[in-house]
């Protein structure tokens, strides 16, 4: 099985399926994308990813501006018949006898117990909420945000970029170091500022072993962000340099 990340929470960068899918397909394996960092920002059809050549893929409730603890796994008929149960309990059993079981087919063979249904609820006004901004639309314009913001960056000494440094085929994640600053230092400048950004690994320390660095400070956009926001930050990120440089 590859499991395979559809773009980087850490450099934003979309992989390129056309390339990689048919590799899998040669040596007979499934291929499961994960599309947490995606969903929320580019249109996702799985019947046509399906046509090539992908099995399964999944997706997280929280980065689509909906509820922590729900997620969901899309995938095939036939892989989802192939696949055993992962949790047994109510809901998903058919008989149940001292000496065997069996299990419901489809979807709910794998929603055993109590489902969380508020969190199913407060996913779905999330979902309703982006397809009514238009995931095409919000692609668009967190492309203008994105190339606005790395034509900043690009002119600040010291600072390097984690990933590409245009918007081919890229989403609106841009993470980077600044030389002689811990990202700790420039989360904290940032905020201050009223710049909200990660820092640390991004849960992808190797991809910065990647890069040759320890950490980074990660800047993402979403369906609320506007060129204004962009300006302060980079006004914040000259601060942060004039800092520490002194």
């Amino acid at each position: 099985m590859l499991a395979l990340t559809h773009a980087s929470n850490v450099t934003g960068a979309i992989s390129p399926l056309d390339l990689i899918v048919p590799r899998a397909q040669q040596v007979g394996a499934l291929v499961v994308l994960d599309t947490c960092q995606s969903a929320a920002h580019l249109p996702l059809d799985f019947r046509a990813l399906k046509a090539t050549g992908v099995d399964a893929m999944v997706l997280s409730s929280h980065k689509m501006l909906g509820p922590t603890g729900i997620g969901a796994l899309v995938a095939t008929e036939e892989l989802l018949a192939a696949m055993p149960p992962v949790l047994t309990g109510g809901s998903m059993i058919e008989v149940v006898t001292m000496e065997s079981s069996t299990f419901m087919s489809g979807p709910p063979r794998f929603e055993a117990g109590s489902q969380p249904l508020a969190q199913a609820a407060g996913w779905r006004t999330a979902v309703e909420y982006l397809a009514g901004i238009g995931l095409d639309r919000l692609h668009a314009t967190e492309q203008v945000l994105t190339r606005q913001v790395l034509e900043g960056l690009t002119q600040v000494p010291g600072l390097r970029l984690v990933g590409p440094t245009d918007t081919t085929d890229r989403l609106g994640v841009v993470a980077f170091s600044i030389e002689g600053v811990h990202p700790h230092d420039v989360g904290q400048v940032l905020d201050a500022a009223g710049v909200a950004v990660r820092t640390g690994h991004h849960c992808a320390q190797p991809i910065h072993q990647r890069f040759g660095i320890h950490a980074s400070s990660r800047l993402s956009f979403g369906a609320c962000s506007t060129p204004e926001e962009v300006d302060r930050f980079l006004s914040a990120i000259a601060d942060v340099r004039r800092y520490f440089q002194r």
